[in-house]
């Protein structure tokens, strides 16, 4: 009976997880590109949001040994004055969505960058700073 009790109360959250999610876009190599906005935090001005990007087919980055993945979740920092971002955290993922074993060696964070009008990063931009 506790198993059975156990595995619904894991079921509802992983499932109440997966709803986090909402897509925001793709492309012809991006499933799809997904904000998080429960985990919108604002602290100086600024906004701090995960995203996820779940990859069409393996993707391999050199900064990581050449290993392959299909996902990457991130965290970001986003300035809706300047429309700016930058990556804080950063990890690559073997499966779908998140899925399958986190590949060791994730790139470090980066500088400020531009938010490019009509891309991925623009899309999470306006979830982050709530720009209809």
């Amino acid at each position: 009976m506790r198993r059975v009790v156990l595995a619904l109360v894991l079921a509802a959250l992983s499932g109440s997880a997966a709803a986090a999610w909402v897509r925001v876009g793709g492309n012809h190599d991006i499933l799809g590109s997904y904000a998080d906005p429960a985990s919108i935090r604002k602290k100086d001005g600024l906004i701090e949001m995960r995203s996820l990007l779940d990859f069409r087919a393996h993707q391999t980055d050199q900064s990581v040994g050449a290993k392959r993945y299909l996902s990457q979740n991130e965290t970001r920092e986003y300035d809706c004055k300047a429309a700016g971002y930058r990556l804080l955290r950063l990890s690559l993922h073997a499966g779908h969505m998140g899925g399958g074993k986190v590949v060791p060696g994730s790139p470090a964070p980066g500088g400020w960058s531009p938010v490019v009008p009509g891309s991925l990063g623009e899309a999470l931009w306006r979830v982050a700073c709530d720009k209809k």
